[in-house]
């Protein structure tokens, strides 16, 4: 595996030295950008795949001595080994794209926007998309059509409803260290203090110590009934308890995305309430990639909706544009703070898309 590090002032010029250095087979291993300004790419290049393509072998070596006690492949390799496997899809389309950057970077009106969008970490497909026939007479300003566009694929859902069973049951599920708590503990006082609803609380998190203390904390200081519930029986039994409640809101146990058995576990203890609906909760700081994996392994709780929290810890926004493209379910809120109540909003295409864009002005088209 040859492995080389290509730094350049735009992720276009980048992504053009590496095919121009290893080739159409390369695989992208890492992108990021670097404090100085510019980004760098990790790229790597399997030899046994170079010759293959090629249509011959590589040139044989002197085989070096064997050592006396090899050791065994590290965690690392095997980690760099389905990094490799796992990007080695993505790859294509990087490479593909970095024909369409040079037709954007041909367009001044353009190439601004298309750096912008790279570096809010925008699916590449979705840029070309966004970004492919996008033209203004005159030389008009683009953002404005651009917001259109943005807006357009975006998909939100401002409060989700209530529905006509009283009360409604809202469980928030997503990996650990999310917020899921201080979220529930948000929208208890948006939708207790501010609408007015009579709100109910239930955690079924007796993992973490003092978890369902933290819940039962909140519920006196905003004086709401909150009950503690480990199997099914017991929390279909809570929310009996709660039936005098508009809204019931529902704090789970952080699980990995990969941990089948638990998250199966969870659903089980979820479905013996059927009507509960599930919105899942996702850090915006988290890496592309991992947000991803968590859609896919929180899909079977089937979410109703993305909440997106810790957005005051980034200025990159772009995973949550790929995940509601991906997944076609609506953003319904945004969390960028700790204060309760004051740190949630409800989403809205236009906030979205606001935070997507660069400011008026902002964009450097030399």
């Amino acid at each position: 595996m040859r492995v080389m590090r290509f730094t350049a002032p735009t992720m276009a010029q980048a992504m053009r030295q590496v095919r121009q250095s290893l080739g159409p087979d390369a695989v992208i291993l890492s992108t990021g950008r670097l404090p100085g300004g510019g980004v760098e790419i990790s790229a790597a290049m399997d030899q046994a795949l170079s010759a293959a393509a090629g249509g011959g072998a590589p040139e044989p070596q002197a085989a070096p001595a064997p050592d006396p006690d090899p050791a065994p492949a590290g965690p690392g390799l095997e980690d760099l080994a389905r990094r490799v496997d796992g990007l080695s899809g993505l790859v294509s389309r990087h490479l593909v794209m970095s024909e369409a950057a040079g037709g954007f970077a041909a367009r001044p009106e353009v190439a601004p926007l298309y750096t912008h969008l790279m570096e809010q970490e925008v699916d590449p497909a979705i840029i070309a998309e966004l970004l492919g026939d996008l033209a203004a007479p005159g030389g008009q300003n683009l953002l404005p059509r651009l917001a259109i566009r943005l807006k357009k694929l975006l998909q939100v859902s401002p409060g989700p409803r209530l529905g006509t069973e009283r009360p409604a049951v809202w469980a928030l599920v997503g990996p650990t260290g999310v917020g899921k708590t201080t979220t529930v503990a948000k929208l208890a006082a948006t939708y207790g203090l501010k609408h007015r609803l009579k709100v109910g609380l239930i955690t079924l998190d007796t993992f973490r110590i003092a978890a369902p203390e933290q819940l039962m904390v909140y519920g006196r200081i905003m004086d709401l009934p909150a009950k503690v519930a480990a199997t099914a029986a017991e929390y279909a039994q809570a929310v009996a308890e709660l039936n005098d409640r508009d809204l019931v809101l529902v704090d789970t146990v952080g699980r990995s995305q990969s941990d089948q058995e638990n998250l199966a576990e969870l659903k089980a203890v979820l479905a013996g309430v059927p009507r509960t609906l599930c919105h899942l909760v996702l850090a915006c700081p988290t890496r592309g990639a991992d947000l991803k994996l968590a859609l896919e392994g929180f899909g079977i709780f089937e979410p109703q909706s993305l909440i997106f929290t810790k957005l005051d810890e980034t200025r990159t926004f772009g995973p949550i544009l790929n995940l509601v493209v991906k997944s076609g379910r609506p953003v319904s809120y945004l969390a960028n703070g700790q204060r309760v109540p004051d740190d949630l909003e409800e989403a809205t295409r236009e906030g979205l898309a606001k935070r997507l864009l660069p400011p008026r002005g902002g964009l450097q088209t030399s």
